[in-house]
């Protein structure tokens, strides 16, 4: 009986050791959401808004692309963008204060831009927090 017994619990417990794993949900990417960048000597901007970096000189170096990688990093954000004619990489360092250097605003964030036809751009962006009348 003993035998009987065992023998019929080894299919069963075979079986439970087949049982398909149970899959995790893939983690949501955090994204950094719309933003704006711009330096002065020389001028430039860029934004980052939806899926999309666009950058734009004083001297016509202007393009929009398709945001193709965004990781958040120890200090803040990398955004890069390309296509066959322009490229972009933009270095966000958050909370490292910052001045625009003409206007005395001081901004929340310092950004390095390395963009095609401007070559590497120091500025500012984030939230605007003080000018020289004080805080917006």
């Amino acid at each position: 009986m003993k035998n009987l017994v065992l023998s019929s619990l080894v299919p069963i417990l075979a079986l439970a050791g087949c049982e398909e794993p149970v899959a995790e949900a893939p983690a949501e990417e955090e994204k950094l959401g719309d933003y704006t960048a711009g330096g002065t000597e020389p001028f430039w901007n860029a934004e980052v808004k939806g899926e999309e970096i666009t950058f734009s000189t004083p001297d016509g170096n202007d393009f929009t692309l398709p945001v193709a990688r965004m990781a958040k990093t120890d200090t803040g954000w990398t955004v890069k963008g390309f296509s066959d004619q322009h490229n972009i990489n933009l270095y966000i360092t958050l909370g490292k204060e910052c001045s625009d250097g003409m206007s005395d605003r001081k901004y929340a964030d310092t950004v390095k831009v390395e963009a095609s036809k401007s070559g590497t751009l120091n500025g500012c962006g984030g939230d605007f927090e003080e000018g020289p009348d004080g805080p917006p």
